[in-house]
């Protein structure tokens, strides 16, 4: 049996670009180019390429990114329930994260370009740039989730450092 039954009919809600969004525990109608339905898609997103890189990497990386996407679903409850208790969550589940990271982080600073040299790392990067994608989405709506969206996003930075990858520095030419 079909979860959506309304595909065999092709008229299921939304097909002519409206949706209902939720919103800081309201309930609204709006069209799929609304600010608020492009952070929940471009957050959904960030989300799925964190499991990626989680499913892609080895421990403690893996649990590093998969406590990431916990910590942008985490967000997202916060986002559409307004509930100061998912926000709560999402940043322990960062700071959890966050103290993997360090106990794995190179001790030698970074003083180039870093290119990933591996799928693991690409995976890690691709995951970056989305939570970054979506920070740039909450920049308007929500301070507090874009802050945590910036958090996260260097925090898989530090993952990548900790992968296979090349750095590179410009050389003037004489």
């Amino acid at each position: 049996m079909l979860i959506k039954p309304c595909l065999l009919w092709m008229r299921c809600p939304g097909d002519s670009g409206d949706t209902t969004v939720f919103w800081k525990g309201e309930a609204r109608p709006a069209r799929k180019d609304d600010p608020v339905v492009k952070l929940f898609g471009a957050l959904d997103t960030a989300v799925a390429y964190s499991h990626k890189a989680a499913n892609l990497l080895q421990r403690p990386q893996s649990r590093i990114m998969r406590l990431v996407a916990f910590s942008l679903m985490e967000l997202g409850f916060y986002l559409a329930t307004g509930k100061p208790e998912y926000l709560d969550t999402a940043y322990e589940l960062y700071r959890r994260a966050l103290k993997l990271a360090y106990t794995i982080a190179p001790p030698e600073p970074l003083r180039a370009w870093l290119a990933c040299s591996s799928p693991e790392c690409s995976a890690v990067d691709e995951a970056r740039v989305w939570i970054r994608w979506a920070e740039r989405r909450a920049v308007s709506l929500d301070s507090t989730a874009a802050k945590l969206m910036n958090q996260l996003s260097n925090l898989t930075f530090e993952v990548m450092r900790t992968l296979p990858h090349i750095q590179y520095r410009h050389r003037r030419v004489r």
